[in-house]
């Protein structure tokens, strides 16, 4: 569900969500509105820098799972940092940076050519597009390659620092989006298949945020286990007439 916040926190993708060794993996981004809009407008990508926050058995795994996550999952395009690991009771909590874009297209006739893309080979990325049901609303969504996080998770679960980690394959997860309205004007949101505010069903909320104002929206369950499938979805769509 939405919570509000003073500030724009961490940054996120949700890529590595699928593949990093931890119990709870938290992926967060901020994205202004202005970023959104001259996306659409020019065609010409915007980059995203994402933090994930990853829950870890020790201090030691976290930094030695870490590390193999890391060289297993980053690519020259879209690249992965490990920038701390903190203990935090009885485990600790590691902080990853990773780089993507927030790019345009115009979808396709199936999942498969809409990955293919928007993708373009890339791990993950963001895209704006025209919705596709409804005149006057631009979505964003967030962008997955399944089989090559797949390929990833399976090649860390077969190295002996993932084994005595215990590490099994099985992650909670959540995908949040902190938009900042960093225009002169309201910015409204049609919120599909998402949770946000904690006062209307997410198949008729719309938010509005202020100018300067920010909001934070966050995939319900029924949706990430979409994304797991489908490999993406629409997170929202901005009004725009």
């Amino acid at each position: 569900m939405i919570t509000r916040r003073t500030f724009v926190s961490s940054l996120a993708a949700g890529a590595v969500a699928l593949v990093l060794a931890g119990c709870q993996i938290d992926t967060r981004t901020p994205m202004r509105v202005s970023e959104i809009m001259s996306v659409a407008q020019s065609g010409a990508p915007v980059p995203v820098s994402a933090a994930i926050t990853g829950t870890f058995v020790t201090p030691q795994w976290c930094r030695d799972e870490g590390t193999m996550s890391v060289e297993t999952i980053s690519t020259p395009d879209v690249p992965l940092q490990l920038t701390g690991c903190t203990p935090a009771g009885n485990g600790a909590t590691g902080q990853f940076q990773m780089n993507t874009n927030l790019i345009r297209t115009d979808g396709g006739q199936s999942d498969a050519v809409i990955l293919t893309n928007v993708l373009e080979g890339d791990t993950a990325r963001f895209a704006v597009f025209p919705h596709g049901k409804h005149k006057g609303l631009l979505s964003v969504g967030l962008f997955l390659n399944l089989p090559q996080l797949q390929a990833a998770q399976q090649k860390l679960l077969a190295m002996p620092v993932f084994k005595r980690g215990g590490y099994d394959g099985m992650t909670n997860f959540s995908f949040t989006i902190d938009i900042l309205n960093d225009t002169d004007k309201p910015a409204q949101f049609y919120l599909a298949d998402v949770s946000a505010g904690g006062d209307l069903p997410s198949d008729e909320a719309i938010m509005t945020i202020p100018p300067g104002g920010q909001d934070t929206v966050t995939l319900d369950p029924q949706t990430q286990a979409k994304l797991s499938t489908t490999g993406w979805v629409n997170f929202m769509s901005m009004i725009t007439n």
